[in-house]
Order: structure tokens, then C-alpha cells, then sequence
């Protein structure tokens, strides 16, 4: 690998949708944050005296500049096991600290080059862009990967014909029905019934980053929810849902979790949660803020999975519904920082992979080809695309309706959803057991719903302990029917595998193309 010489140190002013924002316990109604990236594989070998020094060195040259209380003024965004990896700073909005700090960055990257280079990355020249992606692999032999579940399975046939490895939900949405509907196959013949393979998502553990859960909600009655994440600074951690939008009260991390272990409208009931609260409160929202507390949970995420999978590969799913910012608006403001960004967060990505996590990521809603947020850089990775799914979404007809290009290579039902509503922790719902009440239920669009769903499915495969379960969800799914689409989600579960009775009449699998 060779680099570019030249060195970058990014560095930015993070505003919010408003210029300023108020701190809650300080003198100062107004402040202003800075955000420094530190290099993570310099941080990571930093020992504790040399980190000590670093931080007390660099708290004295900008002192005069901090937000009071001083001693909380920076914030470490910080893995146990990575080290330290980036510092969240508040100053006045009165005083002008801009430069003071660039300096302070510029004159500590070149001290600390030993260990410590604050927000210097250096731009691999070979980097793999969205021109080196390549597509998701071709299905292979679909008779061979089912005899492979049905193998793990005891596939033991009941007098009735049905395989013992699965189970029928009935009155289930559509888009869970759409999901185990085989090729060849009607939404009328499926009898409004979602076939699912039993104890789905055992032992798998899925990560939640969005808004948070209203667990309250009667879909997660069973639901194992093993912790709880907040990052970055000023959070209240209370397990709860955060409105996105505080005045609107659309709750969206709530119907999302719902998506992949809910009761009625999940797909893996039997995985365990852990719901990570990108929001966090709705003091530090709008550009740039949401940026560093999703990369902060990111490394709050490794931590979680590190220490609950010692010595070994973890068996996690991390979906995110969560939109981030647009690599273009980024480059707008500064390429060399747009550039250094990239690489601070997909130096997380990389250790998150490492650990054996796959990411799940909704394509967004824009109706065009997806190539501009930067989590979505990361699936054109070849390093990283093994490891991340990038789903689109179609309607009832099949038809794409969402974001669509190469980098997504699957797509799940997302329009006219039966979602879970949450609801702020003030109110006391009253929940309706029917799928028409509108206390416990909306109707929901997007690839936010489609994600999870998939997510879900990924579990389920990951549960199976058969191998790759990316590849496994390629091979699974359905030829789309119309041209320059994604890969339609299907779980595998064929009508030769339903009880005799329920099966389509004349009913054969073709073989060369289930």
C-alpha cells in the first residue's frame, strides 16, 4: 500500500440547524462545538501516561477558550479497547476559538506523531470506490443450500408433509408474507400466512442504532433486550424512544426494533437487543452533532460486543435505519475534511467487521441511485462489502420505489407498513390487540422498515451457524421482475416444505431456478 504525502488535519466547526445551542448547567446560554479525530491506530497503542500527557497538554493551550465548567468541557469519545478516538470540545459562542484550535490540532499532530496525530488521516491511493464495487454473488444451486438447512435442522417430516424446522404465523402483514413467499408462488395462495424458520434469530445479537425503543409497546411482551447505549455528551439515559423531529412525535426507533423481533411484525423474535440511542437526547442535534454521536456509538457498540464475546467471533447484526450526512454536502464544505471524516469512520467500520458484525443499512428514501451518504461508502469497500447490506425497497407490486443502484443488493416490501407507534415516556398508551388500532399501530413508509426486516432475516441465517449468511441471503433471494432491481428478500422456506394441505395445487419446485 503506498499513501499520499500530503497531510490532511480535519477539523470543523460543527453548527447545529441553528447556530447556537443552549447548555444546560454553564454561565454561557450559547456555545459552539468542535469536533477533533484523532488517528485510532496511533491511539491504539498510546499508552496511559502518554494519553494522560497528551490530554492535559492539549487542554492548557486551549484553557482560555473552554466552555465553563472546564473540567467537562471536552469530551472523550473513547473505546475501552481502542483507545482514544476523537474529542468532542464546547468553547463560548462569544469568543472567537476557531483558530486557537486548529493551531492547537496542527501543533499536537506533529508532536505526538509517535502515537498521537489529532485529526490526520492519510489517504490510501488505492482506496476501492464505488466505480471497484462489485455485484453481490450469483445464487448458487438453491436445492444444495436448503439441503444444508435442512440438514442443520433435523428436517424430520410430519404425517402432514410439513418441515419440522419451521412454523406458520397466520394473519401476519404482507410484507412478512412477502417475504416467505417462494417463487412461483401468489400473495393469494399464501393465505395470508408468514412461514418462519423456528427459534429465529437464537443466540444472534442485533444492535439498534436509531432513536431509541418505547419497550413498553406489546410487541417486545417476549422481547430479550440485554442493554442499553447512549452516546456522546449531555445524554438523559433512560431507556426510551427520542422523536426525531421533538414537535412531531414520530417516533422512529420504535416500529424499526419492532421490525426484526417484534410479536406480530418481526422476523427474528428469538434474537437478543441491544438498542442504541443515536439521538440520545435532543440537546446536540442537527449537522455535524448527529455525525459524531453516530461514531461514537459505533465505538460504544465495540466495546459492548468485545466484552461479551471474549476470545471469540461474535455472532451480531448491526442495522441502521439512520440516515447520516451526504459525502457531497461534506465535500462542499472541505474535501480534505469530507476525506478525513471517511476514514475515521470507516476505520471503526473495519474493527466492528473484524469482530464478525454485519451491518444492515436502509438505502434512504430519494428515489434515486444511492451514492452519497457516507455509511453507504463503506458497501462499496471490497475490504468491508462482504460484511454490509445495503436494502432497497418495492411496493406491493414488486415494483422499486426507493433508492436503487449497485451497492444495494437487496430489497424488502416498503410501502403502506403496519408499523409499531411509539409514544413519549409522558404518556401511558392504551394499547388495541387488532391490527386496525390505531393506539398500537401506524402505517409506515420507507427503507427505514424495509432494513430491519432484512436485518432480521440476517439474524435468522446467522443463527444457523452454516457459514457466511450474507451469501446465504443472496442465494435465498428472488429475481426481481423487472429489470435493473435489487435481489427480492425471501427466507428460503419453499410450499414443498408447508404441510400438504396448504400447498398450492400442482405444486412442483423448479430446480434449476427455485
Amino acid at each position: 500500500m503506498t499513501f499520499v504525502s500530503t497531510v490532511w488535519i480535519a477539523f470543523h466547526l460543527i453548527h447545529s440547524a441553528v447556530a447556537t445551542l443552549p447548555k444546560i448547567g454553564t454561565w454561557e446560554k450559547n456555545y459552539k462545538t468542535y469536533w477533533v479525530g484523532l488517528n485510532g491506530a496511533y491511539t491504539k497503542r498510546a499508552s496511559k501516561r502518554e494519553e494522560v500527557a497528551f490530554l492535559r497538554a492539549f487542554r492548557n493551550r486551549i484553557e482560555d477558550y473552554l466552555l465553563p465548567p472546564q473540567q467537562f468541557t471536552i469530551y472523550e469519545m473513547r473505546s475501552e479497547f481502542l483507545g482514544l478516538v476523537g474529542l468532542i470540545v464546547d468553547t463560548p459562542a462569544s469568543l472567537p476559538a476557531e483558530e486557537e484550535i486548529k493551531a492547537a490540532v496542527y501543533v499536537f499532530s506533529q508532536r505526538w506523531t509517535s502515537f498521537y496525530m489529532p485529526c490526520l488521516f492519510m489517504q490510501k491511493e488505492d482506496e476501492g470506490g464505488l466505480d471497484g464495487h462489485t455485484e453481490a454473488p450469483e445464487p448458487q444451486d438453491s436445492t444444495r443450500k436448503r439441503s444444508s438447512i435442512s440438514k442443520f435442522r433435523r428436517d424430520n417430516r410430519g404425517g402432514d408433509g410439513k418441515d419440522s424446522n419451521i412454523e406458520q404465523r397466520d394473519n401476519a402483514p404482507h410484507d412478512l408474507v412477502s417475504l416467505s413467499t417462494p417463487p412461483g408462488v401468489s400473495a393469494k395462495q399464501m393465505q395470508g400466512i408468514f412461514w418462519q424458520w423456528k427459534n429465529p434469530g437464537d443466540g444472534v445479537t442485533v444492535y439498534v442504532m436509531d432513536t431509541g425503543c418505547d419497550s413498553r409497546h406489546p410487541e417486545f411482551k417476549n422481547t430479550k433486550f440485554q442493554d442499553w447505549i447512549f452516546p456522546g455528551p449531555e445524554t438523559l439515559e433512560e431507556p426510551r424512544d427520542d422523536s426525531d423531529l421533538p414537535e412531531s412525535n414520530d417516533f422512529h426507533g420504535t416500529p424499526v426494533t419492532a421490525k426484526i423481533v417484534g410479536e406480530k411484525t418481526g422476523v427474528a423474535q428469538n434474537a437478543t437487543v441491544v438498542v442504541a440511542n443515536i439521538i440520545a437526547g435532543n440537546a446536540r442535534q442537527g449537522f455535524g452533532h448527529d455525525l459524531y454521536k453516530a461514531h461514537d456509538c459505533l465505538l460504544k457498540i465495540y466495546d459492548h460486543v468485545k466484552k461479551n464475546n471474549p476470545g471469540g467471533t461474535a455472532k451480531c447484526v448491526i442495522n441502521i435505519s439512520y440516515g447520516w450526512i451526504p459525502l457531497d454536502h461534506l465535500k462542499s464544505i472541505d474535501a480534505r475534511w469530507a476525506a478525513a471524516i471517511e476514514l475515521h469512520s470507516r476505520y471503526i467500520f473495519t474493527e466492528l467487521v473484524n469482530l464478525g458484525c454485519y451491518f444492515v443499512m436502509a438505502s434512504g428514501n430519494s428515489g434515486k441511485e444511492v451514492t452519497t451518504d457516507l455509511i453507504f461508502a463503506h458497501a462499496a469497500d471490497p475490504k468491508l462489502m462482504g460484511n454490509i447490506v445495503v436494502v432497497g425497497g418495492h411496493d406491493f407490486d414488486l415494483r422499486n420505489v426507493y433508492d436503487y443502484g449497485g451497492i444495494v443488493t437487496i430489497s424488502a416490501e416498503a410501502r403502506n407498513l403496519i408499523v409499531a407507534r411509539g409514544y413519549p415516556m409522558s404518556m401511558t398508551p392504551s394499547y388495541g390487540e387488532d391490527w386496525d388500532s390505531s393506539s398500537t399501530w401506524k402505517v409506515g413508509h420507507g427503507t427505514s422498515f424495509a432494513s430491519p426486516v432484512v436485518a432480521g432475516l440476517l439474524a435468522t441465517f446467522l443463527s444457523f451457524g452454516l457459514g457466511d449468511p450474507v451469501r446465504l441471503l443472496h442465494t435465498f433471494a428472488k429475481k426481481p421482475p423487472y429489470p435493473g432491481q435489487a435481489k427480492i428478500a425471501f427466507n428460503g422456506i419453499y410450499a414443498d416444505q408447508w404441510p400438504k394441505s396448504l400447498r398450492p395445487e400442482g405444486y412442483t419446485r423448479n430446480l434449476k431456478n427455485p
